[in-house]
C-alpha cells in the first residue's frame, strides 16, 4: 500500500505545547491534541489537566497557530465538565469539519465510566454540547466527510468498531470489530482510533494508536469507501514511536498518541501527545 503520507519527520522544535503555570487548568499536563484548519490558521484543541493522577480533572483547551508550529494559547478552556457523566473530565478531543460545521467528539469521564460525547460549532470558539452518542466506550472519531449520506464513527480502545448514523443521534453499530490487535506485531495489546479519518482516492485513511503492553506506537490502516467496515490494508511496522526524552518520561512513560491531522502546503502535520504530558508534531509529504 502506498500511504497518503510520506515518511514522518518529527519537528526539531518539539514539543510545540507544554504545561503552563500561567493557566491553572493546564499547569500539569497538555496532551492528545486534535487539529483543524480554518482561514489559513490551525486550531489545536487539547486535553489539559491541573494535577497528575488521582486529583486531575480534564478540560479541553485551545491554541491557534499561523504555521502549525508556534501556537498562542487562548487562555480559558473551551470545553469543561458540566454534567454528571463528565464530572471527572472532558478528554481526548477529535475535531473535523463536515458540510460546513465543526464537530468534536470527546471522551466524557464520570469518574467511573467513560462515554463518547459530541459537541458542534460554527466558528471553533463557541461550542454547543449535543450529549452522549455512545455509552460505556472510549475514543471515538468521525470520518471527515459523510459516506453514502451517513456519518461514520470509528470508536474503541482495545478493538476498533464502527457505527453509522443519518442524524448523529441514532447509531447503527456493527457488531464485529473492524480493527483488532495482532499477537506478533507492534499493536499486540490494543488498537485505538487516532485523528478523524480522511477520505482519499484509495479509501478511508485511518491513523491509529496502539500498544504492545510496554510502549505506544502509531500505525496506519485503509478502509473501503463503499464499505467503511472493510479493512483494505494496515501497516506491519509503526509509523511513529517514542524516541525523545519528552516522549519517554511523563505522566505515562513511552507514549506517542496521535489525535490530530491537518494538511498545509502539500504536507500533512500530525499532532500527537508525548508521555501524556506535552504535544508534538510530525510532518510528512502529501502523496495523494
Amino acid at each position: 500500500m502506498r500511504w497518503p503520507i510520506g515518511k514522518l519527520k518529527k519537528f526539531r522544535g518539539n514539543p510545540v505545547l507544554n504545561p503552563s503555570r500561567k493557566s491553572k487548568f493546564e499547569s500539569a499536563a497538555v496532551y492528545n491534541g486534535t487539529a483543524v484548519r480554518k482561514n489559513g490558521k490551525i486550531y489545536l484543541f487539547y486535553r489539559a489537566e491541573q494535577h497528575y493522577y488521582n486529583d486531575y480533572i480534564s478540560k479541553i483547551g485551545l491554541a491557534i497557530s499561523e504555521d502549525g508550529l508556534k501556537f498562542k494559547r487562548q487562555g480559558e478552556p473551551v470545553i469543561v465538565p458540566e454534567r454528571r457523566y463528565e464530572k471527572r473530565g472532558c478528554e481526548d478531543p477529535r475535531v473535523c469539519e463536515i458540510d460546513g460545521k465543526y464537530y468534536m467528539t470527546y471522551v466524557a469521564y464520570s469518574g467511573r465510566r467513560t462515554y463518547i460525547a459530541l459537541a458542534e460549532s460554527n466558528d471553533l470558539l463557541s461550542w454547543k454540547k449535543r450529549g452522549v452518542i455512545m455509552k460505556y466506550v472510549k475514543s471515538g472519531a468521525l470520518v471527515s466527510e459523510k459516506i453514502d449520506g451517513k456519518y461514520v464513527l470509528y470508536f474503541g480502545d482495545v478493538n476498533i468498531y464502527m457505527a453509522s448514523s443519518k442524524d448523529l443521534k441514532k447509531w447503527k453499530v456493527y457488531e464485529e470489530p473492524v480493527l483488532t490487535p495482532r499477537a506478533d506485531k507492534f499493536d499486540s495489546r490494543l488498537v485505538e482510533i487516532g485523528p478523524c479519518p480522511i477520505v482519499t482516492k484509495k479509501g478511508i485513511f485511518m491513523i491509529y494508536n496502539s500498544s504492545d503492553g510496554e510502549v505506544y506506537n502509531v500505525g496506519y490502516a485503509m478502509f473501503s469507501k463503499k464499505h467503511p467496515e472493510k479493512l483494505i490494508a494496515r501497516t506491519n511496522s509503526p509509523r511513529l514511536s517514542a524516541s525523545q526524552p519528552w516522549e519517554n518520561y511523563g505522566k505515562v512513560n513511552y507514549v506517542v498518541f496521535a489525535e490530530g491531522l491537518v494538511e498545509k502546503n502539500r504536507e500533512y502535520l500530525e499532532y500527537y501527545g508525548g508521555a501524556d504530558k506535552s504535544i508534538g508534531v510530525a510532518l510528512g509529504r502529501k502523496r495523494y
